[in-house]
């Protein structure tokens, strides 16, 4: 069904898979990076949401019926969409409208070939003999060329490598979506996919190009936070864990005192003072006030 005898790991596939790999390693050691993530609202509150949806089912295997679930909260239904029963294309979708129609399995065979798919998956995440960047990669591109559903296909595509990835320590992968970025590359999905699926119907599968575009993709994916986490300066990189939480306060908070911080970070007042200094000092918080009735807010 696959052919992953058949995948060549490229130099530019060992490159990108390093590259991807070494960001996951600084995104989970790091102490920076969890501080910087906390103080950008735009990304934090966006992987919140995604963390929502994806974090009761990081823990249990992928069925058809979790992509079922996935699909109604893609096309915001109460309940969970069924598999189609009529013929579709896949519609590829870019910032300049549409670029072609992909065509897909017949709907007789997309439950079949959806149960064959997800099994695989779980099996090979399981045995940990393929990279789980090369899982999810091949998960997309088989995934969009059953395309299961009416419509919201690429919308689950994209959900279901982020849970494959999550399961696979690739915690930042909430935080910065894909959506717009296979849109910017849109006549590059539809041609890598389109290569792909000619490779596997002449019984001679190729991968190269599906995997090139797909690791470039996660490549952009993880350069957009890249930027977004060191784009405040140093002053942010280097920030402590307690000033974080100070900050994550004002999340629901317009104002706070000091012994109201105290009580809700557990901190040192002296340790407080400092970082409330700090984070005035660098734009972050405004002072009001003075002694007893000194008061913090946001810019």
């Amino acid at each position: 069904m696959l052919g992953i005898n058949k995948i060549k790991i490229t130099n530019s596939v060992l490159r990108r898979i390093a590259e991807i790999d070494e960001f996951k390693g600084l995104w989970r050691g790091l102490e920076r990076h969890t501080t910087g993530l906390q103080l950008l609202g735009d990304v934090a509150d966006y992987g919140a949401n995604f963390s929502q949806t994806l974090g009761p089912l990081e823990n249990r295997p992928i069925t058809v019926d979790v992509l079922c679930l996935l699909n109604g909260a893609e096309l915001r239904q109460k309940s969970a969409s069924s598999l189609r029963y009529e013929e579709i294309t896949l519609e590829i979708v870019g910032d300049e409208g549409f670029i072609a129609a992909l065509d897909v399995a017949e709907a007789a065979l997309a439950g079949p070939l959806l149960e064959r798919l997800v099994q695989w998956v779980n099996e090979a995440l399981a045995a940990r003999e393929l990279h789980p960047l090369l899982v999810s990669a091949m998960f997309m591109s088989i995934f969009l060329q059953i395309a299961p559903f009416k419509a919201g296909n690429m919308g689950v595509a994209r959900f279901v490598v982020m849970l494959i990835l999550l399961k696979s320590g690739y915690i930042y992968v909430p935080y910065a979506s894909l959506a717009p970025l296979m849109a910017a590359r849109a006549e590059a999905v539809y041609g890598a996919l389109k290569h792909n699926q000619a490779s596997l119907e002449q019984a001679a599968p190729d991968w190269t190009l599906w995997l090139d575009f797909f690791l470039e993709l996660l490549c952009a994916q993880k350069d957009i936070l890249q930027a977004r986490l060191y784009g405040k300066g140093d002053e942010l990189k280097n920030l402590p864990a307690l000033s974080a939480r100070i900050m994550t306060l004002f999340k629901h908070h317009q104002r706070l005192q000091m012994k109201d911080i105290e009580l809700l970070t557990y901190g040192r007042r002296a340790t407080l003072k400092l970082r409330l200094a700090e984070l005035v000092k660098n734009g972050y918080l405004v002072r009001h006030g003075s002694g007893r009735a000194t008061w913090y807010a946001l810019i």
